[in-house]
């Protein structure tokens, strides 16, 4: 059976980026928006210096560095990470990250974390 669903290809530039608390950056590539019936995209930037807000939600996350070096913080452990780590981010954690360098990332996360954060 064929999803109802439309695939597309688009570029970065076509979606707007948005600032997060600490200085990141961030682009809500795919989402519900789009249709897209579990997960969410999102591209995030970090200049050198600068960090994610250091917070908590009841969702995990993914996330492969595509670019970088930087500290990750997850509940009481820290870690590096570098390009080409990927991170994992269970629900219920404090979690947030530091760039050493300009880094820039790949997270995913559920449909609802949009649809938190975006709304409808």
């Amino acid at each position: 059976m064929q999803s109802q669903v439309k695939g597309f290809v688009k570029d970065h530039k076509e979606v707007q980026e948005m600032s997060m608390p600490g200085g990141a950056r961030i682009r809500w590539l795919i989402t519900h928006r789009d249709n897209a019936p579990t997960f969410s995209m999102r591209l995030i930037t970090v200049e050198k210096g600068k960090n994610t807000p250091y917070h908590v939600h009841d969702y995990e996350h993914e996330i492969y560095m595509i670019s970088g070096t930087g500290e990750v913080t997850i509940g009481d452990k820290v870690f590096k990470s570098k390009a080409d780590s990927f991170i994992f981010i269970p629900p219920n954690v404090y979690h947030g990250m530091k760039a050493e360098t300009d880094m820039k990332m790949i997270c995913i996360v559920p449909i609802k974390a949009a649809r938190e954060i975006l709304g409808e």
